[in-house]
């Protein structure tokens, strides 16, 4: 199997001889990314296949992270998605995030009372909720740093901002998030 320099390399010059073990590797964690942003199978699919397309078609410019180019083509086609589309504030529909299931699975194994059980499930899909109504210049660092394990730094690249930016918009974020979750929960 090829090494990941020799696959970005074949891959910048054109070569799809490859092009099916890069779509494997790259697979799962682009579309979990498609998935979060358009909180829709449907709509993630099609942003998927976009997503391949361009970057098919413009094979020529990856010339370092395939995955952080990856994702900065499919942030941009999710921006232009939502700009003709105004999608920007539909409501995820009863779907937990891959974290909350674990923690769900985790608390159920460690002997947790039913109740707490249903209550950080509770928990957790209020934050979802709270996290698909941020707007997306919050969004969008929080769903790369939290649910894609970016750093700051791959962060700031894929959506083409400072580092400093990317970190006060995910402090913003957090604050904002806290108060809702706060507020939420003493009512």
């Amino acid at each position: 199997m090829p090494d990941e320099q020799l696959l970005l390399e074949a891959f910048s010059n054109g070569d799809f001889t490859y092009i099916d073990l890069l779509i494997c590797r790259y697979e799962d964690s682009l579309f979990n990314l498609c998935l979060k942003l358009t909180k829709k199978r449907h709509d993630a699919e099609e942003l998927y296949q976009q997503t391949w397309l361009k970057a098919i078609q413009k094979s020529h410019m990856c010339t370092k992270s395939l995955k952080n180019w990856l994702y900065t083509i499919c942030l941009n086609a999710y921006r232009d998605s939502c700009r003709h589309s105004r999608r920007e504030n539909e409501i995820i529909e009863n779907t937990l995030n891959d974290a909350t299931k674990d923690y769900v699975i985790a608390a159920a194994t460690d002997n947790v009372s039913a109740e707490n059980e249903a209550l950080s499930k509770l928990t957790g899909e209020m934050l979802m909720n709270k996290v698909s109504k941020l707007p997306d210049k919050h969004r969008l660092p929080i769903i790369l740093y939290y649910f894609e394990g970016l750093d700051y730094k791959q962060s700031a690249a894929v959506l083409g901002l400072p580092i400093g930016t990317v970190k006060s918009r995910l402090n913003a974020a957090k604050s904002k998030l806290r108060k809702e979750m706060e507020n939420e929960l003493n009512a």
